[in-house]
C-alpha cells in the first residue's frame, strides 16, 4: 500500500460513455436538509443529471442503491451545475442548470418514504430562460450588493455577458476586443467579474460599469455609440499572464481582502483584488483542475491542483505539502461534508469515475511487540559455546563419520541356502587327482540382477 495514494471512502462511475468537465461538479445541500450535510450534484454532456448522497458501511465501498437520491435525464447537454438563492421571495437553496440554449432553475426535495425502499427526491421547474446565443459558462453572487438573493451572470460563446435577476433578464454586455471565451468569476468584496480574455490578460469589469454601459443589442458599434452617446464598456484592471487560463476561483478571507486565483497551464497565479501577483508558482506538471480552501494557518491558503499524471498536489501559497496519486485524471475537484466526515475530496474524471477521498494515512492494527534489551554475557555464551561444541564431537565418536542409522536407500542382500550338496562339485581350485569336494551353492532370489554363490570347503 503506497503511503501517498488519495483513500478511498466512496467511489463509483457514472453512467456509460459520458463526457464530464470542469462545470459538472457541484456540493452544497441541494434539497435544504438543514443537517448541514452536502449533496454531490453531477450534470454529464449526454443531458443526465444525478444527486448523491454517500454513506458507505466501510471505507472502501462502492456506490450503494440507495446513495444514489435522483437521477433524471434531461434534454440538453449539461454545462454547469450551480446552487445558490435563486428564486426571489425565499432564501431556500435552488439548482441553476445550464445548458447550451438554456439556463433551468430547479427546486429539489424529498419526501420520506412508507416502505424500505426509503426517500424519494424530485426536482421542480421553477423558472427557465431561453438563451439567444450559445451558453459557455456562468457565475453567480450578490451582483450590486444586493441581500438574501443570488444573481446569475452567463457568458457566451461570442464574449457577451448575460445577466438575470432571478426570474427576469436584466442586460447584456460584449466585452470588448472578446475573440474566445475564458473562466468567468465574481468577485463579492470588488463586485466585479474576473475573466481571462483570448489574449491571455486577466480582465476586471465593475458590475456597475457593466450595468450602466451601452445595451449590447448588437456586437459592432453603432455610430452613435462611436460619436460618444452612452458609456463604453472599459476594464477595471488587466493583468498578461501569457498564458492562457483554465480556470478562475476567488477566496475572500475577511471584508478587507480578498485574492483572485488563476490556474494557467503551465503556472498557478495568486493575485490580489487590485490586478497585482501576489505570489506564482511554476507547475510541474499539466494542471487540469485545482480549487483553493483556507488553510489552517493564519494568512495563507491551502490550493488543490489536480493534473494529467493522476497525481493531486496540495500546496500552502508556492510550498507544496502533500502528493496523493488518484485512480484517473480529474478535471474537476471539489472539498465538502459528507455524512459527519468534514474534509472530503470529491473529483471526478472525464469519462464519469466519481471518487470520494481523504488524505492520510489508515492507521496499522497490528503493533510489533517491543524487544526487550539485555546486555551480552560473554562468558556465559563461551561456556554455552563449549558445551555445544563438547556435544558435537561426542556424537561424531560415537556415530562416526556416517550415521548408523538405516537408511531406505541402503543396498539390502537375502540369500537361499540349499539343505542339499550339489551334485556336481562347484569348488574351485581343486588339483587334479585330489578327492570329491563336496560343496553347497547359496543363491540370492531371481528379482536381484547379481549372482552369489559361496562354497563350503569341509575341513580335512
Amino acid at each position: 500500500m503506497s503511503l501517498f495514494k488519495a483513500r478511498d471512502w466512496w467511489s463509483t462511475v457514472l453512467g456509460e460513455k459520458e463526457e464530464f468537465d470542469q462545470g459538472c461538479l457541484c456540493l452544497a445541500d441541494v434539497d435544504n436538509s438543514g443537517n448541514g450535510q452536502d449533496k454531490i450534484i453531477v450534470g454529464s454532456y449526454m443531458g443526465y443529471l444525478r444527486i448523491f448522497n454517500p454513506h458507505p458501511v466501510k471505507t472502501g465501498d462502492g456506490a450503494q442503491a440507495e446513495d444514489l437520491l435522483l437521477e433524471v435525464q434531461l434534454r440538453d447537454p449539461i454545462l454547469q451545475v450551480e446552487v445558490g438563492q435563486f428564486v426571489s421571495g425565499t432564501e431556500m437553496l435552488h439548482l441553476a442548470v445550464l445548458h447550451s440554449r438554456k439556463l433551468c432553475v430547479y427546486s429539489v426535495s424529498g419526501t420520506l418514504g412508507n416502505v424500505e425502499h426509503g426517500n424519494q427526491y424530485q426536482i421542480k421547474l421553477m423558472y427557465e430562460h431561453n438563451l439567444q446565443r450559445t451558453a459557455c459558462n456562468m457565475t453567480y453572487g450578490s451582483f450590486g450588493g444586493v441581500k438574501g438573493r443570488d444573481l446569475i451572470c452567463i457568458q457566451s460563446m461570442d464574449g457577451m455577458l448575460m445577466v438575470f435577476e432571478q426570474e427576469s433578464y436584466a442586460f447584456g454586455r460584449f466585452l470588448p476586443g472578446s475573440l474566445l471565451p475564458g473562466p468567468l468569476a465574481y468577485s463579492s468584496r470588488t463586485d466585479s467579474f474576473i475573466t481571462v480574455s483570448s489574449c491571455r490578460q486577466v480582465e476586471s469589469y465593475k458590475y456597475q460599469v457593466l450595468a450602466f454601459a451601452t445595451d449590447a443589442d448588437k456586437r459592432q458599434e453603432t455610430e452613435q455609440q462611436k460619436l460618444g452617446s452612452g458609456k463604453r464598456l472599459v476594464v477595471d484592471w488587466t493583468l498578461n499572464i501569457g498564458e492562457q487560463a483554465l480556470d478562475i476561483c476567488i477566496m475572500s478571507f475577511n471584508q478587507s481582502a480578498s485574492s483572485v486565483f488563476v490556474l494557467g497551464e503551465r503556472n498557478f497565479f495568486c493575485l490580489k483584488d487590485n490586478g497585482q501577483i501576489q505570489f506564482m508558482k511554476k507547475l510541474d506538471c499539466s494542471p487540469s483542475c485545482f480549487l483553493p480552501y483556507c488553510s489552517v494557518s493564519e494568512g495563507t491558503v491551502n490550493t488543490l491542483i489536480g493534473n494529467h499524471n493522476s497525481l493531486l498536489h496540495v500546496y500552502q501559497d508556492v510550498t507544496l505539502k502533500w502528493a496523493s496519486q488518484l485512480p484517473h485524471v480529474p478535471v474537476a475537484v471539489r472539498v465538502g461534508s459528507l455524512r459527519d466526515l468534514k474534509g472530503v475530496i470529491v473529483t471526478l474524471s472525464e469519462d464519469g469515475h466519481l471518487q470520494c477521498s481523504y488524505l492520510g494515512t489508515d492507521p496499522s492494527l497490528f503493533q510489533a511487540p517491543k524487544v526487550e534489551s539485555r546486555e551480552l554475557n560473554y562468558d556465559a555464551l563461551d561456556a554455552e559455546l563449549k558445551e555445544l561444541q563438547k556435544i558435537i564431537k561426542d556424537v561424531n565418536k560415537s556415530q562416526g563419520v556416517w550415521p548408523m542409522t538405516e537408511r531406505e536407500d541402503d543396498l539390502k542382500i537375502s540369500a537361499m541356502v540349499s539343505p542339499n550338496l550339489d551334485s556336481v562339485s562347484q569348488a574351485p581350485d581343486v588339483e587334479v587327482g585330489t578327492d570329491h569336494v563336496p560343496s553347497v551353492t547359496v543363491k540370492q532370489p531371481r528379482y536381484i540382477s547379481m549372482h552369489v554363490s559361496i562354497t563350503i570347503n569341509p575341513v580335512n
